[in-house]
Parts: C-alpha cells; sequence; structure tokens
C-alpha cells in the first residue's frame, strides 16, 4: 500500500509538470514561431538577392532584399502566437507580388513561393522552432 502512495504521488506530480508544459501563452508561441521566420527571413532574403538583386541606390527604401521584416503580432498589434516575415516597405511588396505572381508585363517567377515550399527551407525553420520548444520546455521543468 506504501508504495502506490509513492507511485500515485509520482505520478501526479509528473501529471502537472506535463500541464504546465502545456499551457503556452501567445507571448510565448511567438518567440517560438519568431525563432522559425527568422530562417525564413534568411533564406528568402538570399533569394531575394540572388533573383531580384539591383544596382540602384535607392537612399530612402533600400533594396527590396534588404527590406525584410519580421512581425510578431496580428494586423492589430496583438500577440497571437503567429510570427510573419514580409517588406516593411508597401513599394517592395507590391513589386514582390508581382515578381511573384507575374502579371501582363511580368512574367512570374514565384520565388517566394518557391521558397516557402521548399523542403529544405521548411525543415530548417522547423529544427529552429524545435530548439526554442525544448529551450522552453526546460525553462518550465521538463525533461
Amino acid at each position: 500500500m506504501i508504495a502506490m502512495v509513492g507511485l500515485d504521488e509520482a505520478l501526479e506530480g509528473w501529471l502537472e509538470t506535463v500541464a504546465s508544459i502545456g499551457d503556452i501563452t501567445p507571448a510565448e508561441q511567438a518567440k517560438i514561431t519568431t525563432a522559425g521566420a527568422k530562417v525564413f527571413q534568411k533564406e528568402l532574403e538570399e533569394v531575394t538577392r540572388q533573383k531580384h538583386y539591383s544596382n540602384k541606390k535607392d537612399l530612402k527604401y533600400g533594396h527590396m532584399a534588404d527590406g525584410l521584416s519580421i512581425q510578431s503580432t496580428n494586423a492589430d498589434g496583438r500577440k497571437n502566437g503567429v510570427a510573419t516575415v514580409g517588406w516593411k516597405n508597401n513599394y517592395h511588396a507590391q513589386n514582390a507580388r508581382r515578381l511573384n505572381d507575374g502579371t501582363k508585363k511580368y512574367r512570374a517567377d514565384h520565388f517566394v513561393t518557391n521558397v516557402q515550399n521548399d523542403s529544405s527551407v521548411q525543415k530548417k525553420v522547423l529544427l529552429a522552432e524545435k530548439a526554442e520548444y525544448e529551450k522552453f520546455i526546460r525553462r518550465k521543468g521538463g525533461q
């Protein structure tokens, strides 16, 4: 009977630990997804430089590849656990859409879509998120 009480307490303690680890706030989720977004940003910046970098010196806005940013909030500015990579400048965002999707005048090259669908990029993003998640678990007391 004494062994059962010890086991019962151990299982109860384990359950409490698992429950506390499972409670992830939107801010904590945003940290995890931001780690993946940083990797994606780097990959997209690299492809943008390779395919669409010019020698034009725009002192005000810079180049499209240099204008990528990460937003860890939704459109209303609330942390909801997601992170998004995009362009800070509307002109760069519109230009990237035209180059990616094509128009009557531009043939689409799908440079953004190809980075999004690249399995090696997806793997790097998931590994970065996994590493951040494991740090989170260790801080919360998990193994």
